[in-house]
């Protein structure tokens, strides 16, 4: 008979899964899940497994210092091997690696383009934008700052500021007026944080760009903190309410499932210092092609 370690059964035609592999992740995730430790019985009721088996695993993780047991007997925790893990993982990903894939999503279900927006210090940059083929689409802002009043991905980031940091910014911003629909009041931008609060979405309506509509939601990090924001950019005349309900809903499932990712991850959003300023924004850049 084979050794568990050897045992292998396939989960799709393509992918080999290794028996032994998947019992050691679902007893680190049920620890993860419990930060006062688990006693034996308690992992082998959360799991399915039997005690002798998970000892086994336990032991072993143990002498690895992946799981710490403080008296015999007592409850196990995760080990402090898994705090250098984690910082590996968190100083090695990329946000634009991990988001890209979610932007396609979003590009192959409304034949739109879609765009990432993260913080850098105290300014919102584009960092990445994964366009649509369209002959009439937006075209890509890379590098360009958000602007906190008028942008989707702008308004969102800040609506999700802590208070004294959203009255800071409300303060020295600079409400220039881009387009004719641009608001420029300062009661009514924090009106329109508020209704972002609320709503969990952002809409850019001909604000930036005259004949364009912007939606943006939020993501978070495991503090969580908005990091950033992931809007989608339409042209106004392919623009309806039904679409931009469908839009909405869209950008909040994938910002919360991506949120969720980083959360999983331990990613902490390092803002870092800002970086030299762009001159071209989502007003020029993000123009009308074709």
């Amino acid at each position: 008979m084979r050794s568990a370690e050897r045992t292998t059964h396939r989960v799709s035609e393509r992918t080999p899964y290794i028996t032994l592999v998947g019992k050691v992740v679902q007893i680190i995730e049920a620890l993860r899940d419990a930060p006062e430790g688990l006693a034996l019985q308690a992992l082998a009721r959360r799991t399915g497994y039997v005690k002798s088996s998970i000892h086994r695993i336990l032991l072993s993780l143990r002498q690895h210092g992946y799981v710490q047991q403080d008296e015999p007997g007592g409850p196990y925790r995760l080990g402090l091997k898994f705090v250098a893990i984690g910082r590996a993982v968190n100083g090695n990903v990329s946000l634009v690696q991990v988001v890209r894939p979610h932007l396609r999503e979003l590009v192959a279900a409304f034949d739109e383009s879609a765009y990432l927006a993260v913080l850098r210090g105290e300014r919102g940059i584009f960092v990445d934008v994964q366009e649509t083929n369209r002959d009439l689409r937006l075209v890509g802002p890379l590098g360009a700052e958000v602007h906190f009043h008028a942008t989707a991905a702008g308004k969102v980031i800040a609506a999700l500021f802590p208070a004294d940091r959203r009255a800071a910014l409300l303060a020295r911003l600079s409400l220039t007026r881009l387009t004719p629909r641009t608001i420029t009041s300062r009661a009514e931008v924090e009106r329109q944080w508020t209704r972002v609060r609320r709503l969990g979405i952002a809409v850019n309506h001909e604000e930036t760009i005259v004949g364009a509509v912007f939606l943006a939601a939020p993501i978070f990090d495991v503090e969580p903190h908005v990091c950033g924001a992931i809007s989608i950019g339409i042209p106004k005349a392919r623009f309806s309410a039904t679409l931009g309900r469908a839009m909405a809903a869209a950008l909040k499932d994938t910002c919360a499932r991506l949120s969720e990712t980083l959360a999983a991850a331990g990613y902490t959003h390092r803002v870092g210092a800002a970086p030299r300023p762009v001159e071209l924004g989502e007003t020029t850049r993000s123009t009308l092609a074709g």
